[in-house]
């Protein structure tokens, strides 16, 4: 492309994150309107999704399978709540929580995806912008970056258990944005270095080959056994 956009797409707000679908719907997260919107491959709205009053600043959204539901993390600065919310979507684009999980503690037991699996999460320290995720369609697992927690998260497809999977460096840095390959089974992350007059000072890309997941939900089931 030579550096040069081949198309615009307007946009009524402030547009802040963007994922891909595997049926090639972009999904644009709007942080100031808690708003979600689909389009199409060649940028054409097909649905506007609008988050519960208490979503706010929403960050990133995907959709998580085989349950369908909409997978939002929210919460900045001062906001009372960052988390990571499942919900359900009706077809005129209202969306309810079916499930959320703020990295510390499982909401309410009527909050949680599927009760029977209901395990105690083994982090002591809730998120705090949990700026990006990724989802892992083939194990449903979902990796969070707990930006000023500086580490990655794992969380189950239930959002009933979560682990940290990276704890970054002592020096403050913050991870961004996250990209899975599943093919390859790679993770990257981008992270930014300590600030500076308003300014990120460094950063880089960490790449990080995950293998599979079956120790990790193994390690999930056995703490919370525990």
């Amino acid at each position: 492309m030579g550096g040069k956009a081949t198309s615009r797409w307007p946009m009524s707000d402030k547009p802040w994150g963007v994922s891909v679908t595997v049926d090639h719907v972009v999904l644009v997260t709007f942080v100031q309107s808690s708003l979600v919107v689909e389009f199409s491959e060649d940028g054409q709205q097909l649905r506007r999704i609008t988050l519960p009053p208490d979503v706010l600043h929403p960050l990133h959204a995907d959709w998580l399978t085989p349950s369908g539901h909409l997978l939002v993390s929210h919460g900045d600065g001062a906001d009372p709540v960052h988390r990571l919310c499942a919900l359900d979507v009706d077809d005129g684009g209202r969306a309810t929580t079916a499930a959320a999980t703020n990295g510390l503690r499982p909401c309410r037991r009527d909050h949680i995806l599927d009760v029977a699996e209901l395990g105690y999460l083994i982090s002591d320290v809730a998120m705090d912008v949990p700026g990006h995720l990724a989802v892992d369609r083939r194990s449903g697992v979902v990796l969070v970056a707990d930006v000023n927690n500086c580490r990655l998260l794992t969380v189950d497809r239930n959002l009933t258990r979560c682990a940290g999977l990276l704890q970054l460096g002592v020096e403050r840095e913050f991870p961004t944005r996250l990209s899975l390959d599943t093919t390859r089974r790679r993770l990257y992350v981008a992270y930014n270095g300590a600030v500076r007059d308003g300014r990120w000072t460094a950063g880089r890309v960490l790449v990080f080959f995950l293998g599979d997941y079956r120790r990790l939900i193994q390690d999930f089931r056995k703490r919370s056994a525990d």
